[in-house]
């Protein structure tokens, strides 16, 4: 974690930018949540959708493995990849890297938990959401719920339906980007 906020506070250093606001999704959304732990004093604003921000991948990998009726010690970045081969361009990614490579980063984010205690503690106001069919829905909303987070939901979208429906993202998120209290028009 501290080296992908590393990587974000060194781009944001490079353009010569103090602060700024972070948006993630998915993974993307480990970044941000890890940016309000490690690096807070850089976020104008954080916005983190469908990512558990307290059990980390772990759960919906967990949940995944119960609904497949697959054992728990499946390997996790194998059904990773099984997932991701359905899309032409992922599999080329894929192919094209390192497995070992790979590998490492599957379990170093793996290892990724209890953000939540940083998104507690900075003073830099936040945004979660996350899609009612998605398994992270519940834990993103009693996050946010306990750190004074906003927080909206996506009714019926699942993990990926939360990254194609921008016309039900956008209406929450621009106005907070732009200083609006969540809820507030701008």
């Amino acid at each position: 974690m501290e080296r992908r906020v590393a990587c974000v506070t060194t781009m944001l250093d490079d353009i010569g930018a103090d602060r700024a606001a972070v948006w993630g999704y998915s993974m993307g959304a480990l970044t941000a949540l890890g940016m309000a732990l490690h690096a807070p004093e850089r976020c104008a604003r954080i916005v983190a959708g469908f990512w558990d921000p307290v059990a980390g991948f772990a759960s919906g990998l967990d949940l995944a493995l119960r609904e497949l009726g697959l054992p728990a010690d499946t390997d996790g970045l194998g059904l990773l990849w099984r997932g991701a081969y359905a899309d032409p361009a992922q599999a080329a990614v894929i192919d094209a890297a390192d497995p070992a490579a790979l590998r490492a980063n599957y379990e170093a984010f793996s290892r990724d938990r209890d953000l939540d205690a940083g998104l507690a503690s900075a003073d830099v106001p936040a945004l979660m959401y996350c899609g009612t069919a998605d398994p992270w829905h519940e834990p993103m909303r009693r996050v946010a719920v306990r750190t004074g987070a906003a927080f909206f939901s996506i009714p019926g979208a699942d993990h990926r339906g939360g990254w194609v429906r921008s016309a039900d993202v956008l209406p929450h998120v621009l106005p907070f980007l732009a200083g609006a209290a969540p809820g507030q028009p701008r």
